[in-house]
């Protein structure tokens, strides 16, 4: 019973989008007031959420490395000395005891507006990643796109999406699609990729700037989307975008 709870929380944890952590008790010497294998779940300000590994003193320690693991997006390892005589630390048990703190870090968000085979498989890359996927899509389209998280069918409207969007490809051609990307651009997103011709992308990027978005956000655009592999068919085009994401993401992870 246990068990499935603890399983259920962390599925809902997940849904949530937003970083926690477990931490498993991975060996005792001596006496503890925990068993090797007891687990519990830590939000992202360090607080026990569900489990157990410990009492106070131990929930503490925990938790600060917690943070510091969910800040790194690094496992940690913790070693707690049971055995001491310093009745301050209030932990004179007579052992001691390791941890491993695992972080579960929040999923990005991949907003695919368009139909097609690219789209398709952007989303099978994606969701295989770990994304977050998010589609606009027209209705007689839905059953393609089963994996995604959140299907959107009216006009999109960036504003009424409740979601942070990190990733925002537009995949079909719009009448609009130079407003959209205005709109993402200067509501934040940090990569705004557009399947175009070379025509089209320069007319989208001539509005941009007579809008007044400035050099350090044009960075922000990205057409032609994706890493030049010299891709031929659609499924290369996907692999190229989903690549270059992945680039980005892997290189936001390390500070760069």
């Amino acid at each position: 019973m246990f068990q499935d709870n603890f399983l259920a929380k962390i599925i809902n944890l997940k849904k949530t989008n937003k970083p926690f952590a477990v931490a498993t008790v991975i060996d005792i010497q001596g006496s503890a007031s925990a068993r090797q294998g007891d687990k519990a779940i830590y939000d992202l300000n360090g607080k026990r959420v569900q489990g157990y590994v410990g009492g106070g003193c131990i929930e503490n320690r925990v938790g600060k490395v917690v943070i510091d693991s969910i800040k790194y997006n690094s496992v940690r390892f913790l070693d707690v000395n049971l055995d001491s005589d310093d009745m301050e630390l209030g932990i004179p048990c007579g052992g001691s005891m390791t941890l491993f703190i695992e972080p579960q870090m929040i999923s990005p968000t991949i907003l695919l507006r368009g139909i097609g085979r690219v789209v398709e498989v952007m989303l099978d890359f994606a969701k295989l990643l770990n994304f977050k996927v998010i589609i606009q899509t027209q209705k007689d389209e839905i059953n393609k796109f089963e994996k995604a998280d959140k299907i959107i069918l009216d006009p999109l409207d960036l504003e009424e999406i409740d979601e942070k969007i990190d990733y925002f490809v537009l995949a079909t051609h719009h009448r609009d699609d130079h407003k959209q990307a205005l709109k993402a651009i200067s509501s934040g997103i940090k990569y705004v990729a557009i399947i175009a011709s070379q025509k089209k992308a320069g007319l989208i990027k001539n509005y941009l700037k007579k809008n007044n978005v400035s050099r350090v956000l044009m960075k922000n655009l990205f057409t032609p989307a994706g890493i030049d592999i010299n891709a031929k068919n659609a499924e290369e085009i996907a692999l190229s975008i989903i690549s270059q994401i992945v680039k980005i993401e892997n290189n936001k992870i390390k500070g760069k």
